[in-house]
């Protein structure tokens, strides 16, 4: 059996195990589970793609936008039976039904993605917007986390169909405020790019940025932005004589009035110094990804080869070691770590006696998605670590948001 059988194999025993977890979950006798019968069926025979979707770990996101959408039978306008199906990906499947079920109005492509999010991932909200939306409301008038202008909504609702609903809401904001495509794509690529908590204040270091755009580097975007939602939102661990203790966040009142692009520079710059100093005794366990190890030989046959390893990191120390090495915030990270949120992986170049971390990466194993890959001073991956990055995420089936 050739290993492309094995994988179609080994995909359709997933398939036929989701599929059962989804009638365990809706209960026997239950309406939904009927119905989820019912959009089963159809899509066997109309749209077999959908259940063609890649695993996201232990997901199956084919099957989960069929089990969601079974939940909102109650605000249907057509029956499966009419729909004359999609034979492209799963993803354009999933809308094409979603949309038949559920849409009075158009609704962009992109917002599909409501029907396989999961719960933990904010996927019940955007379920709701997409019914609303869908139903003829302005996507502006509905109860976002951030205040969206009728030309934000304008950028929103033409986002490209490769986009996150909230990376699309970011970037329809940025967008809005003036900000050019590198200062937004600098943006998204941070954590803070698909996580719209704390909008308000968001919201002024975006205009922040716009307004200081010339007297900011691009490179330094990332590090500002971690900078500024550590200081002010995130808690710490931090190890004293009397055991560990939580730290709040040092300074959760900080506003951007009256700062300079100098002044926030300066303090930011001796905060990522200052994050080399403390520890916070945190460990967590390995996460289920594998780790891998390439090696390249020299163009000059006298010199040594380098080798590559993608390392995870289990322990605070080893952030702290690597914030030091690289100039960045991960540090800051144990607590995430901790609670299962990220995981951190350095990819290290060996070459002779000599390693040295060359990128750090988040991933969120729940998700199966790289979120961030960053190296010296938060500057993205590029080159040859960014090609081993790819390579690697393609061998765990991670997805690369970065």
């Amino acid at each position: 059996m050739s290993s492309a059988d094995r994988f179609d194999r080994y995909h359709r025993q997933q398939t036929d195990h989701a599929i059962s977890q989804a009638y365990a979950r809706l209960g026997r006798g239950s309406c939904a589970r009927s119905t989820f019968t019912a959009l089963l069926q159809c899509v066997r025979a109309r749209s077999a793609a959908l259940l063609d979707a890649p695993l996201a770990g232990e997901r199956h996101p084919g099957v989960d936008a069929l089990v969601n959408l079974s939940l909102f039978a109650g605000v249907w306008r057509r029956q499966p039976t009419a729909w004359s199906g999609c034979g492209t990906s799963w993803q354009a499947s999933a809308g094409a039904l979603a949309r038949h079920l559920v849409a009075r109005f158009p609704v962009p492509a992109f917002l599909a993605s409501a029907w396989y999010e999961p719960d933990d991932g904010g996927g019940g909200r955007y379920r709701d917007w997409f019914v609303a939306h869908a139903a003829g409301a302005p996507f502006r008038s509905l109860d976002l986390p951030v205040v969206m202008t009728r030309s934000m909504e304008r950028i929103f609702l033409a986002s490209p169909d490769h986009l996150t609903i909230p990376r699309a809401i970011r970037r329809a904001e940025l967008t809005g405020l003036g900000a050019d495509a590198p200062l937004v794509e600098a943006v998204l690529a941070t954590r803070v790019g698909g996580d719209l908590g704390n909008g308000g204040f968001w919201r002024t270091v975006w205009q922040f940025l716009v307004a200081n755009r010339e007297g900011i580097d691009l490179a330094q975007v990332g590090p500002i932005v971690d900078f500024l939602d550590a200081i002010r939102h995130e808690r710490v661990a931090v190890e004293t004589p009397g055991g560990m203790r939580w730290q709040d966040p040092p300074q959760p009142g900080f506003s951007m009035r009256g700062r300079t692009a100098q002044s926030l520079l300066r303090l930011m710059d001796g905060w990522h110094r200052g994050l080399g100093a403390a520890t916070g005794g945190l460990t967590w366990p390995a996460s289920p990804l594998r780790p891998m190890t390439v090696e390249d030989a020299p163009r000059d046959p006298a010199a040594p080869s380098t080798t590559w390893h993608f390392v995870e990191l289990t322990n605070s120390e080893q952030l702290r070691q690597e914030s030091a090495a690289l100039r960045h915030c991960v540090a800051n990270y144990g607590d995430r770590c901790r609670r299962g949120v990220s995981r951190i992986w350095s990819l290290r170049a060996q070459r002779g006696d000599r390693t040295r971390s060359v990128i750090t990466i988040e991933v969120d194993v729940r998700r199966r998605v790289v979120v961030q890959a960053r190296g010296w001073g938060n500057r993205l991956a590029s080159g040859r670590p960014l090609a081993l990055l790819r390579q690697w995420a393609g061998r765990e089936h991670l997805q690369l948001r970065i």
